[in-house]
């Protein structure tokens, strides 16, 4: 596929740290960790578990009421943060456009959702389940939604791919701007805590759920859930608005080596799972230098979409490189490797 450069244009995010660049800023300043605590239901009785969670009640600033009533939290954190990066990019938070693309990557979608409807099944016995929680329960409905309260008429896609949904995602968008489809792509990864996540995480890790996240502590397991959404207001190559600077590349391979130079600026998905630690600490070894945001936002499956949203904003900051390679691994050993340079004119 042809490469193109991508202007960031705007960011906005939705985590555990708050919302937006203020607040995001903020954290990394005084240190990352988890914000909040979930319920979780056990065989010995209940169980709480730190998680990154997200406020989604400024959403009222975006969103009609009469909208709201019909969204989820999964649909208000993808308004939140592409009303967000819109505002940041100083453009109307309405769209009323034709020629700008919406792409969301999601690892599972409206989770929550979707369980309440089986839920709603069973305690009915299938004969009435409710029709709001349908229609929330699809992993479209984010865009479905934001597509609505923007007013935009542009092309809509959603793509979930677990840890690659991101990547995949930007492929997308590339290839949009690449044809001409479009004058703009609004890119976001968005992803929420559910009980089902949080019951997950706690038969399968225990009491290794409740620490810290050590992203370089290749054998300890220490993943804490993550929750939110990490918007990108991209245009293609040329585009002489202000910017945060440009994706470069983009690559989705098996190959995991091949596209790592030993001079790059790694900023590494690790995020606390030791299933990936043996691929990311063989990885680092051969960088000069190496990083993760992951005790910023959690452990989540869009993951990559924050790492370069926070590498742009710390290098706006002056607090990151000016040209970083974000690398992300899948449990299916399949790699995404996402090349940035940032300022305002680092070439």
């Amino acid at each position: 596929m042809t490469e193109m450069p991508l202007v960031i244009s705007g960011i906005g995010l939705a985590g555990g740290f708050g919302l937006g660049r203020e607040a995001l800023v903020d954290r990394m300043n005084t240190g990352g960790g988890p914000n909040g605590m979930v319920s979780v239901k056990t065989e010995s009785g209940e169980r709480r578990l730190p998680a990154y969670q997200v406020d989604v009640s400024e959403v009222i600033r975006f969103s009609p009421r009469g909208a709201l009533r019909r969204m989820n939290r999964y649909a208000k954190m993808a308004v939140l943060g592409a009303s967000l990066a819109l505002e940041d990019a100083g453009w109307d938070t309405t769209l009323k456009r034709n020629d700008v693309g919406l792409v969301i990557a999601s690892g599972y979608g409206a989770s929550e959702s979707t369980f309440d409807f089986l839920d709603s099944m069973i305690v009915d016995g299938g004969s009435c389940p409710s029709p709001t929680l349908f229609s929330n329960s699809v992993h479209s409905s984010a865009a479905s939604h934001l597509s609505i309260v923007l007013q935009s008429g542009g092309p809509c896609l959603t793509v979930s791919q677990f840890e690659m949904s991101p990547v995949s995602g930007l492929l997308t968008a590339r290839q949009w701007l690449l044809e001409g489809r479009v004058e703009a792509v609004l890119f976001g990864a968005v992803d929420e805590i559910c009980p089902v996540l949080s019951y997950c995480y706690d038969r399968f890790f225990g009491a290794d759920a409740c620490g810290a996240i050590e992203p370089f502590t290749w054998d300890k397991q220490t993943a804490v859930m993550g929750e939110g959404a990490a918007f990108l207001l991209l245009k293609p190559a040329g585009d002489a608005s202000k910017s945060y600077g440009c994706i470069d590349s983009i690559r989705w391979t098996r190959s995991r080596e091949e596209a790592i130079s030993a001079d790059c600026n790694l900023v590494l998905g690790a995020d606390g799972h030791t299933c990936y630690g043996r691929f990311y600490r063989r990885l680092s070894k051969r960088a000069a230098n190496r990083t993760s945001y992951a005790p910023l936002y959690g452990s989540l499956s869009g993951g990559q979409a924050f790492d370069v949203a926070i590498a742009a904003i710390a290098a706006a900051e002056g607090h990151g490189a000016e040209r970083i390679t974000s690398v992300k691994y899948d449990a299916r050993g399949s790699c995404g490797i996402i090349s940035c340079h940032f300022g305002s004119d680092p070439r």
